[in-house]
């Protein structure tokens, strides 16, 4: 039986993943993701996921024009769970590895080795520009510079001190103490869709998360990032991010997620899909794209709407079909989305694959 690990995309940005006025309007509050978060452990999911934003797209929904920071969010749920994975993203540019070896070395220790990292290089960039903080030519070499970053953390997590001359980072005789739980580290995790993105996720990290519009463009996705890590001489899991609407019956799905797309924040929609148009990279342009065109566009990524058999069918082709290893979870309401998760889809999910911790 196909082992399927199943996460939950914690809300810590403002309004959660939906760009539309008839969606719990979420706020940023620790109390809001605990109770989401306790409530995937005690329903058996494996891990919590939080992103990193340092900037909003505003609309009449404000979206993610405040968020919590992801790194310490995941700190305090670490002293709040017992069992779920709790996955945090840093930017190599907002911390040192010194710095990052050591935070994570601590959190781990809380965690009793639950924390893992999702690595990014910012998707757009105006967010870093206002910290005055890219180094020259960043754009052009963000992976050289994530590459040597990662490399310098994997050091101090594993040697008992670390000299490096590197381009961006010097070390002389460093110590890093004490050593995370995880051996030989914390996993990572990156979300990289460009081709020297996949590269470097293939050598640095365990976990390749992925987007894509349907079926079809998952399992093309997830087959050659599996080809591209075994041209690198290593293997990793492939995730995919997904949004749940989820009903009493097909009908009722459908119904509540016209009445989402009824509600679009227009001008939210517009000024994500700008912003991501106005970067260089073609991945990011594509999402761009997606996100303007006719039809309002309310979220990122695919969204699966059904009742409960509808949801588990298309998850199941997603990990047998599409060859997927694991799957982040978005609900328009989260609490009551991942109860109906739990008691309608689980249950369907559990007959034919491996599921649960």
């Amino acid at each position: 039986m196909r082992r399927l690990e199943i996460g939950v995309f914690l809300p810590v940005g403002k309004n959660g993943f939906i760009l539309s006025t008839n969606t719990p309007a979420y706020y940023p509050s620790y109390a809001d993701n605990l109770a989401i978060t306790r409530l995937a452990e005690d329903l058996g999911l494996d891990y919590a996921f939080s992103m990193a934003k340092w900037r909003g797209f505003g609309g009449a929904t404000e979206f993610w024009d405040s968020s919590l920071e992801s790194f310490s969010l995941m700190a305090a749920l670490a002293a709040a769970t017992s069992r779920i994975k709790l996955i945090a993203t840093v930017n190599p540019l907002l911390f040192h590895p010194t710095l990052m070896s050591k935070m994570a070395a601590t959190v781990d220790d809380v965690s009793a080795g639950r924390l893992g990292l999702n690595i990014i290089t910012g998707a757009i960039l105006g967010e870093y520009e206002q910290m005055g903080i890219l180094p020259g030519g960043y754009d052009a070499n963000r992976y050289a510079y994530a590459s040597e970053w990662v490399h310098v953390l994997k050091r101090l997590w594993s040697e008992t001190s670390v000299t490096h001359d590197g381009e961006y980072f010097h070390l002389v005789d460093c110590v890093s103490e004490p050593k995370p739980v995880q051996k030989p580290h914390p996993f990572l995790v990156c979300a990289a869709a460009s081709e020297e993105g996949l590269r470097f996720t293939a050598r640095e990290a365990q976990y390749s998360f992925i987007n894509g519009k349907d079926l079809a463009d998952v399992k093309a996705k997830s087959l050659r990032a599996k080809e591209i890590a075994a041209e690198e001489g290593s293997t990793f899991k492939t995730a995919v991010s997904t949004l749940l609407s989820i009903g009493e019956t097909k009908d009722d799905a459908d119904a509540c997620w016209e009445h989402l797309i009824e509600g679009a924040d227009l001008e939210g929609i517009t000024n994500m899909g700008n912003a991501f148009s106005e970067q260089t990279r073609d991945k990011i342009k594509e999402r761009g794209a997606q996100l303007l065109d006719d039809r309002p566009k309310i979220h990122t990524g695919r969204a699966i709407v059904g009742g409960g058999k509808q949801i588990a069918d298309e998850i199941i082709g997603l990990a047998y079909e599409g060859n997927i290893d694991s799957i982040l979870l978005i609900f328009p309401d989260y609490l009551e989305g991942l109860r109906r998760f739990g008691s309608t889809v689980m249950p369907l999910l559990a007959a034919s694959l491996d599921v649960g911790s």
